[in-house]
């Protein structure tokens, strides 16, 4: 190793002492808004978008939620689904069509 080779290498290390806290902060104020990002309020969904996604009609997301296989929350008048249920639904491929006996 040359004496050049050891001056590279000094000052590699002098500017990555100066870099590392610039690193940590940066990564630290990163790491609090995707958390803070995290903590939304829970999305809803209509009872139309709610059967758009689980591609039914809004007879059938009737029959569903009063079967209990989906939970609607009432606002006003208006009947809402939480984002949680139907994408844990559409994970879990659960089929709700309409079946004739």
């Amino acid at each position: 190793m040359g004496k050049s080779d050891i001056n590279i290498t000094q000052t590699q290390q002098i500017v990555m002492g100066f870099i590392s806290p610039i690193i940590d902060e940066i990564v630290d104020r990163v790491s609090e808004r995707v958390l803070a990002a995290s903590k939304k309020e829970p999305k809803f969904y209509t009872r139309k978008e709610a059967a758009e996604i689980l591609h039914i009609t809004l007879p059938t997301l009737a029959r569903i939620t009063k079967d209990g296989l989906l939970v609607s929350k009432r606002v006003g008048s208006r009947i809402l689904y939480e984002a949680d249920a139907i994408d844990e639904a559409v994970k879990k491929q659960v089929v709700f069509k309409y079946r004739r006996a």
